[in-house]
């Protein structure tokens, strides 16, 4: 699989989007983390994928700070677009439990924005990262994004911080 760089601008302009997100927590916040392990791969109705990486952390009031890098590819598995996504907006978490802080699993729902480095970038996109440990019932591991929302490949993580 052949691997895109993303390029300085868009990092530097996702690094300040982040840095703008981070909130102060209080004493009764639960900070958690989440990592998307490996490449997650999400397609589309139409055969489109979209390929992420990344990771963050939120807190239980409400903000949310992370980011990665995507790829989309068309139905013939060419990259047609690449650059950054940064997360935009809290929505909620839904926590499964899990055997101990470091390996949790939930369901946390985010808004992004894509900054795909050859156009201009993709606002308020919803975002679903599901990992399944102690989940009540499956459905899916891995993360979905606007349109994208049949997952292929995925493997989340949340740990708590505090």
């Amino acid at each position: 699989m052949k691997r895109h760089s993303v390029s300085k601008g868009t990092m530097v302009v996702a690094a300040v989007v982040l840095l703008a997100l981070g909130g102060t927590a209080t004493a009764a916040d639960v900070i958690y983390g989440f990592n998307l392990v490996g490449p997650q791969i999400t397609a589309s109705s139409s055969g489109v994928s979209i390929e992420l990486t990344g990771s963050g952390s939120f807190s239980t009031a409400g903000t949310v700070v992370g980011g990665g890098s995507f790829a989309i590819r068309n139905a013939h598995g060419s990259v047609t677009s690449h650059g950054a996504w940064a997360a935009t907006g809290f929505t909620g978490f839904t926590p499964f439990g899990g055997p101990n802080l470091g390996h949790l699993g939930g369901t946390l729902l985010i808004t992004v924005t894509l900054f795909p480095q050859d156009g201009p970038p993709q606002t308020d996109l919803p975002m679903n990262i599901t990992c399944e440990i102690d989940a009540p019932s499956f459905t899916f591991e891995g993360v979905t994004v606007g349109t994208f929302v049949t997952v292929q490949h995925g493997h989340t993580l949340f740990h708590q911080d505090n």
